[in-house]
């Protein structure tokens, strides 16, 4: 038998994904920020539309959630950040209107059915040559298994890396700018009712799963959060794998 033509490849080998954190992340995939305009897609309570605003950046923050809008217009302000309660597949922005389209752990909340017009949404408002920049958790580390009783987000993670592909390699006018993964910590209080209640916020939905299931899942929350390291505030550190895909958009 005939040695291999090529160097063979051990996966296991492989370094892992760097460990850092997700603002420096967010700074030097969207740099430059200042004067930017940028579409917060899924902004949630708005930590990173104030965040970019910080950063230099004009931002709008869109969320289909009440009360997460609430929340996002109740804090303080950072700049001239600005909200709108919209879902991800109709945006009220014009055509060409932002330098960059954002999601950030939200393009998996998108429902599935509209997943992909989400996707295509995003590019309409982006102008030729913008971004549509995209962070999604991995199904895997702690964070995930944390989470996983109450709403195990494995297929519709998959779902949405499938619809970017699909967008770049559709003739959508987008495409691949750049892919990679790396790895942070999600920092929680070990308090059981403040997890549900960040769960409960991001998708009330999930208050019948507490409803049935509360003795279990505070076995299981008691257990993973006994298992993990705290940084100098006392707080557990919950590793979670990210992935960033960015899409740019191409000159009509």
């Amino acid at each position: 038998m005939s040695e291999p033509s090529g160097p063979v490849t051990d996966p296991s080998a492989e370094p892992d994904p760097p460990v850092r954190g997700n603002r420096n992340t967010l700074r030097e995939t969207l740099a430059p920020l200042v004067g930017r305009r940028v579409a917060d897609i899924g902004c949630g309570d708005g930590t990173w539309t104030r965040f970019l605003t910080r950063e230099g950046a004009h931002v709008v923050g869109l969320d289909p959630n009440p009360v997460q809008m609430t929340m996002a217009r109740a804090a303080e302000r950072a700049g001239d950040e600005t909200y709108m309660l919209a879902g991800a597949e109709a945006l009220p922005l014009a055509d060409g209107s932002q330098d960059i389209a954002l999601f950030f752990n939200s393009l998996h909340h998108v429902p599935p059915d509209v997943m992909a017009a989400a996707v295509t949404e995003a590019g309409r408002i982006v102008r030729p040559g913008g971004l549509v920049a995209v962070f999604e958790p991995m199904a895997q580390g702690a964070n995930y298994a944390l989470n996983r009783p109450v709403d195990d987000e494995a297929e519709v993670r998959a779902l949405a890396h499938q619809c970017l592909h699909a967008a770049a390699a559709g003739g959508a006018g987008l495409a691949l700018d750049r892919e990679f993964e790396y790895g942070t910590n999600v920092r929680k209080t070990d308090d059981f009712d403040d997890w549900r209640a960040w769960l409960l916020a991001i998708d009330p939905s999930r208050a019948s799963r507490f409803m049935a299931e509360e003795g279990a899942l505070r076995t299981h929350f008691a257990r993973v959060m006994a298992k993990r390291p705290r940084d100098a505030r006392g707080l557990v550190l919950l590793d979670q794998p990210m992935r960033v895909i960015v899409l740019r958009r191409l000159a009509a």
